[in-house]
């Protein structure tokens, strides 16, 4: 994702804003918009359920429970902006189908994890 003055810095909510109205590009819609954030949500949330879970002792399942419902409404939010981009992507061929199609299921795997959580607790 390029870097220029009248983009808002990453995970702001003027960022976020644009990301949710498709106006990136599919890669940065795809790649930094939907995917990128689970390379800091998913190690803080880990980090997170830990300290629960030492000063709680059982709680840790609710965490990683609460946060993965977290994560698939993020996911749920940023489908359409992906749909959206994909859908006039012309330049970069069938990819943008795989693209959209993992998207899908990603979501579809965040909600089934997150149901899987709930009722095991």
């Amino acid at each position: 994702m390029q870097r220029s003055e009248g983009k808002p810095t990453f995970m702001s909510v003027g960022w976020l804003k644009q990301l949710w109205a498709g106006r990136f590009s599919f890669g940065d819609t795809f790649f930094v918009g939907m995917f990128g954030p689970a390379f800091v949500f998913i190690p803080v949330g880990v980090v997170i359920a830990g300290f629960l879970a030492a000063v709680a002792p059982g709680t840790m399942g609710v965490a990683i429970a609460g946060m993965t419902v977290l994560y698939a409404l993020y996911f749920s939010a940023t489908l359409p902006a992906v749909f959206k981009t994909g859908l006039v992507a012309n330049d970069i061929g069938g990819w943008r189908w795989f693209g959209i199609l993992l998207a899908v299921a990603s979501t579809l795997a965040l909600w089934w994890s997150a149901y899987k959580f709930i009722v095991a607790l």
